[in-house]
């Protein structure tokens, strides 16, 4: 089944990225974190779903708090890879494929794609895209979200991820 435009092989990407900002401090600060060792998680790899990938943690030296920034193809507190979800997103809402039909073709438990749409429903009124303003739908968020190529998606999931370490595309989690 075609995923469409949205599961691109960058957002799989496993490969950890230095953060350019502290989510704890105002955006102009200058350079003041260091790093603090880091964490296993497990990488979302369908072929070898126990494939481990290690996790840089970083500490702030002004609030004394760790974070992290995680691969481009990660996602808080989500075991599959952004490429899959926001593929299985697109044929959910977009292309209005059917729960069950996605799930017998991408071989993925019904509760699992379930839990993920509605937790992007849930999610999809506080997203923002660049110079793109207001409250968006699923659909025309997921359309327009498709419309901009791969790298430009990555570095906006980067973007979240740094602001908001805990703000992702399937829930947004309170610190």
């Amino acid at each position: 089944m075609e995923r469409g435009p949205l599961s691109s092989t960058s957002l799989r990407s496993v490969v950890c990225v230095l953060p350019t900002r502290c989510p704890y401090c105002p955006a102009d600060a200058p350079r003041h974190w260091i790093g603090w060792g880091s964490y296993e998680r497990y990488s979302g790899d369908v072929e070898d779903p126990s494939q481990r990938v290690a996790i840089p943690r970083y500490r702030c030296k002004l609030t004394r708090r760790t974070f992290s920034l995680l691969p481009d193809g990660l996602l808080p507190y989500c075991g599959e890879r952004t490429g899959l979800v926001l593929g299985w997103l697109y044929a959910l809402c977009v292309q209005r494929v059917a729960l069950s039909t996605l799930s017998r073709t991408e071989r993925v438990a019904r509760g699992t794609l379930r839990h993920l749409k509605a937790r992007f429903l849930r999610a999809v009124s506080v997203l923002r895209l660049p110079r793109r303003e207001g409250v968006w739908g699923a659909a025309p968020f997921l359309e327009a979200l498709a419309q901009k190529g791969s790298a430009v998606i990555a570095e906006l999931f980067r973007v979240w991820k740094e602001r908001e370490p805990k703000h992702c595309i399937v829930g947004i989690y309170v610190r």
